[in-house]
């Protein structure tokens, strides 16, 4: 017997690999025409058919949505159990990358308004784990210090994001007098490709990748699993009846504001590694596409992120055959657009009756 979630979770998948199909069959056709070829990008090599640049893009955009998700699951679950959407959660992503770069550059760094240089130079895996505890612990701190009192004050939710977008712009302006204007790279090092036919992907897209499908399988395990994962969704549903259960509401969302800043730094190392570089301002550049892939696959729902996050992906990169590349967000933005007219509730999200 199917159950309501499985139903969900079967209109959702279809609802994707139509839209999917009808997109990439849209490309096709347009990328046969003449007009197309003149939007295309110098990069690409002159002749390439078609069919080949849409599946390496589609490889390029499955990637891209992955590490995406990392950050998308961390916003997701904020929403989902406070019903805030935090505005400085790509100053989080940003974060990750620039830490992990000033504990391994071997090159001189500083600290605002401390006097003097000096040089870290931790090997990049190490710096990376001490980033992103590090911002897991600056999750903690948020919460403690200025998201439950606001709570506890009973500040709206329109009030409190007010207070994320100030929060935003505070860190973004934090993040360029620390590390300056210029992108930094975390590896000097492209590494190789792993070829198949006429298609590849990089052998350091392949492993961030991969890292970023553990962690959001362990996500997805402490969701499904745990008891703080159900009682995260059991808050999610129904804040009140939780807190009746016996469930400490206030624990488990700073629990949330952890896993959420942690994920969000995670995020951030893989995709300056997938980006060749990370600036002040390289999740400010990506904030309304986590809010595109939460609010495409469901507000508040965690799985609904991981889906709407490989949609804008996959859309932001296969539309680089037949628009400029500097449009590929907005592309990615157009069909959050589109399927929204078609289920407004998102994806894998669910109706809700009103009045």
């Amino acid at each position: 017997m199917i159950t309501k979630p499985d139903k969900r979770l079967i209109r959702g998948a279809a609802l994707l690999l139509i839209c999917a199909a009808a997109f990439i069959v849209a490309t096709f056709v347009l990328g046969d025409a003449p007009a197309a070829a003149e939007v295309t990008t110098p990069a690409v090599p002159a002749g390439t058919p078609t069919s080949v640049l849409v599946i390496q893009n589609t490889i390029n955009g499955l990637a891209f949505g992955v590490l995406l998700a990392l950050a998308a699951v961390g916003l997701s679950l904020i929403y989902g159990t406070t019903g805030l959407s935090n505005f400085a959660h790509g100053e989080q992503v940003t974060f990750g990358g620039l830490l992990t770069f000033f504990l391994s550059t071997t090159q001189e760094v500083s600290i605002p308004l401390v006097p003097g240089t000096f040089t870290i130079g931790w090997p990049l895996p190490i710096a990376a784990v001490v980033a992103i505890i590090i911002a897991g612990g600056t999750g903690w701190l948020q919460d403690r210090f200025l998201w439950n009192p606001l709570r506890r004050r009973r500040v709206a939710v329109i009030q409190q994001m007010i207070v994320s977008i100030g929060l935003s712009l505070a860190l973004l302006n934090l993040w360029q007098w620390w590390m300056g204007a210029s992108r930094h790279r975390l590896t000097t090092s492209t590494g190789g490709r792993i070829t198949f036919g006429d298609f590849y992907i990089g052998t350091q897209t392949l492993m961030s990748v991969v890292i970023a499908a553990i962690a959001l399988l362990g996500v997805a395990l402490f969701l499904l699993y745990t008891r703080r994962g159900r009682a995260t969704r059991a808050i999610a549903d129904n804040p009140a009846l939780a807190a009746a259960s016996g469930i400490r509401v206030d624990g488990i969302i700073r629990l949330v504001w952890v896993m959420a800043c942690a994920l969000a730094a995670l995020g951030g190392i893989l995709l300056a590694l997938f980006d060749q570089g990370v600036g002040f301002d390289s999740g400010a550049r990506i904030l309304l596409l986590m809010f595109a892939a939460v609010t495409l696959g469901g507000l508040g729902q965690a799985f609904g992120a991981l889906v709407g996050a490989l949609v804008v992906g996959v859309v932001a990169e296969v539309s680089t055959v037949v628009i400029a590349p500097d449009m590929r967000y907005a592309s990615a933005l157009a069909i959050l657009i589109i399927v929204l007219l078609v289920r407004p509730q998102g994806i894998l999200g669910q109706k809700e009756r009103v009045g």
